[in-house]
């Protein structure tokens, strides 16, 4: 009887070792990919928009429009990778970036995303800290295929 009960301990411990260490690996949520747009009005007044494309293969781009209270519109965009590890979103823009911003992300509308900024290295944003830049993002559209190899 011992003997069952240490191995069934041992078959628990293992199994919650893996799980743990599963999360600690980097992976790509499912539920993040396809074609997402956001808006951020920081407390000057700067209104920020952008459509987000997150690819299956980890990739991303941005176009961003950043509309100023005098009217003036800056476009651009941007590319990199993401991925989710430790539970947390992690992005980074290639090659720009020297480390990956870390959100929060929660699902409280069917097909809307809420990020909140845990970690930044770069943080340029308009408010007392990382912690007040929370956003959400609405799908938009399933991201487009991914074409592997050529078709004659």
């Amino acid at each position: 009887m011992k003997s069952i009960f240490g191995l069934l301990l041992m078959i628990g411990l293992f199994g919650c070792e893996a799980i743990t260490a599963a999360n600690q690996r980097p992976f790509v949520d499912i539920k993040l990919i396809g074609v997402w747009k956001g808006e951020y009005t920081e407390r000057g007044g700067t209104i920020k928009r952008w459509t987000q494309t997150r690819s299956a293969d980890g990739t991303y781009a941005i176009e961003f429009s950043f509309i100023e209270l005098d009217g003036v519109m800056k476009s651009f965009t941007e590319s990199g990778r993401w991925w989710i590890m430790n539970g947390l979103f992690h992005e980074i823009a290639l090659p720009d970036m020297g480390q990956p911003d870390k959100y929060q992300y929660s699902f409280k509308e069917r097909e809307c995303v809420n990020f909140v900024l845990v970690e930044s290295d770069g943080f340029t944003e308009d408010t007392d800290s990382a912690d007040n830049y929370v956003f959400k993002e609405c799908l938009v559209a399933d991201s487009p295929p991914v074409i592997i190899g050529e078709s004659i």
